[in-house]
């Protein structure tokens, strides 16, 4: 009789602890953080709030460029902008802006990482892309490895597209007209500019292909912080351009903040002042 107690007592304590562990699973949420245009006038500060942010409240830090006024100039600077966003972890991604450019092979050193690349965690497949490289166009090797991706692409629930330049602006029917009052730079020639470009010809409707598979898109930039703070666009497709930046130490500037319920796989997002992450 005891023996069948005791079996009895444990399904039972083993019932209760598969449903709390299951409740335990479909509670957790995961939190994600795109910060970008970080930089004062003068290596090597950022943004006083910035430097000041708690990032190990975050499971992912989305960098999307312009960290320092030169950010890897010298060891120093490099130094200083590691001890805030620990560069080399793998859960800091960043897509490297103009002002992030000077030494590559001095970014490539605190960061363990190659300029462009890809990282899978929790149903999300990020790639970070260099905007800078080709004057704003996805070409060569960069493409070959981003299409790569694309056309391979299955398990995920999100694909984010992380990088500097607006580039989804130039050549769009409505965007481009936008892009003086949005982006930190116009649509032209020069090396910081949102220059002509092949995302909306070539690189949109690979895009478009997983939208329609049920692989929700995300493009993240980051030039933005001068006139404006932040911006969300959704297309007709139903992909969503995003961007956020700041304007060191101005009132108002803002962060995008991630959301994501791991259990139904819902990845939601808003706008938050610096001072309330």
């Amino acid at each position: 009789m005891r023996s069948k107690f005791i079996k009895g007592f444990l399904v039972i304590a083993v019932f209760y602890s598969c449903s709390e562990n299951k409740l335990e699973e479909s509670a957790k949420v995961a939190q994600y953080l795109h910060l970008s245009h970080t930089r004062t006038n003068a290596n090597p500060k950022l943004d006083l709030l910035v430097e000041k942010l708690d990032y190990t409240q975050f499971d992912l830090l989305w960098l999307g460029g312009d960290l320092a006024q030169l950010t890897s100039a010298d060891d120093a600077t490099m130094q200083h902008v590691d001890s805030i966003f620990d560069l080399s972890n793998k859960n800091t991604l960043w897509a490297l802006g103009n002002h992030d450019y000077t030494d590559l092979k001095r970014v490539s050193e605190f960061t363990k990482k190659p300029r462009y690349y890809s990282q899978h965690q929790n149903g999300i497949t990020t790639v970070v892309l260099d905007t800078q490289d080709s004057f704003s166009n996805i070409y060569r090797e960069q493409k070959a490895f981003l299409f790569a991706i694309l056309d391979t692409i299955q398990r995920s629930s999100h694909l984010v597209l992380l990088h500097h330049k607006l580039i989804w602006m130039y050549n769009h029917p409505e965007l481009e007209k936008r892009a003086k009052a949005i982006s930190n730079a116009e649509i032209g020639t020069c090396s910081y500019c949102i220059n002509p470009n092949n995302f909306n010809e070539e690189v949109y409707p690979k895009l478009v292909e997983l939208e329609k598979r049920g692989i929700e898109v995300i493009c993240i930039g980051g030039d933005i912080g001068f006139n404006s703070k932040e911006f969300e666009y959704e297309t007709k497709d139903g992909i969503y351009f995003l961007a956020s930046g700041i304007h060191s130490d101005e009132p108002n500037n803002k962060a995008l903040l991630f959301k994501h319920q791991l259990a139904d796989r819902k990845l939601t997002w808003k706008f938050l002042p610096l001072e309330n992450l």
